[in-house]
């Protein structure tokens, strides 16, 4: 079982490629602080992969996950949060915390001094991979593994890059009649703002409809979005958010501003989610993820 944070907020890239971003991270970038636990994790990070980090750094990533599945069943026990409260391990977890007395303090103590609230959030943990959380309500001592590292080095990026610029201005700086395409992709807009840029890329991947023996199915790819956005002077820099859609114009913010001197930007797709459904007779559909390497190379104007 591993170790997972629901519904928690995670990278819109890759950690892996927001760590290798970090490393080669262009100037001017305006990072926020971090909390002495997490900031022990982030200089770790400078010399190892996600995966090494519950190697190097055991009791820090073990509190850091901890305390994020902690959260994630905090805001579970409230039944507010969306279709999930139909699963039975959420539904007695909800029932448990209801029925359960007034507690001030910390959530873990209210778990250990309630056995009923503590059977249930014991079903919740082991359902959602909530591992750490399952270890530690059953006295074992924490064992992070690479999965519980990977995870915690999106917590610290998380932490640790600003958010994306608001507001649709910014001035415009793709070479005039410059064309970027490459196969479904053609880069519309890079926009540079105030603290970072935005990049507009038309994504127009195939969707087919059509007879598969006796049966009506459904084709489609749908495209990931940039994994990577670099320059020809060796910086990287870090996508902050993106469009989920995966299809139309799909916008990219990006931090910090391309650096002085810099004339060209690569960016590299993320690859594609093909999907296949049979629609007649209906069925459950299937779908992949599509780990096509595209590099588009716009020319950046004054």
């Amino acid at each position: 079982m591993g170790s997972t944070d629901p519904g928690g907020v995670r990278p819109a890239v890759p950690v892996e490629n927001v760590v290798c971003a970090l490393r080669r991270l262009a100037p001017g970038a305006a990072l926020r602080l971090l909390s002495p636990e997490l900031g022990v994790l982030a200089s770790a990070l400078r010399e190892c992969s996600p995966s090494e980090l519950a190697v190097r750094c055991p009791s820090e990533v073990a509190r850091v996950v901890l305390a994020a599945q902690l959260r994630a069943l905090d805001r579970t026990m409230t039944g507010l949060f969306g279709p999930e409260v139909l699963r039975p391990e959420v539904a007695r977890l909800v029932r448990a915390s209801r029925y359960s007395g007034r507690w001030r303090g910390a959530l873990l103590d209210r778990l250990r001094a309630e056995p009923g609230l503590r059977a249930a959030a014991l079903g919740w943990a082991e359902a959602v991979g909530g591992r750490l959380l399952f270890d530690e309500l059953r006295g074992v001592p924490p064992a992070p593994d690479g999965e519980d590292g990977r995870r915690a080095a999106e917590l610290v990026v998380v932490a640790l890059l600003p958010r994306p610029e608001a507001g649709e201005g910014g001035r415009e700086v793709l070479a005039p009649r410059f064309e970027a395409g490459s196969g479904f992709l053609d880069v519309r807009s890079v926009r540079v703002g105030e603290s970072g840029f935005r990049v507009d890329v038309r994504a127009d991947p195939p969707v087919e409809l059509g007879r598969d023996g006796a049966n009506l199915t459904l084709r489609a790819l749908w495209w990931n979005g940039l994994g990577r956005v670099s320059d020809d002077l060796g910086h990287e820099y870090l996508i902050l958010a993106k469009d989920p859609d995966g299809t139309g114009l799909v916008r990219h913010w990006c931090h910090p501003r391309p650096a002085p001197g810099a004339r060209v930007l690569r960016l590299e797709s993320a690859g594609y989610r093909g999907e296949r459904l049979r629609l007649d007779p209906a069925a459950p559909g299937t779908s992949a993820e599509v780990l096509v390497k595209r590099e588009l190379t716009v020319r950046l104007g004054a």
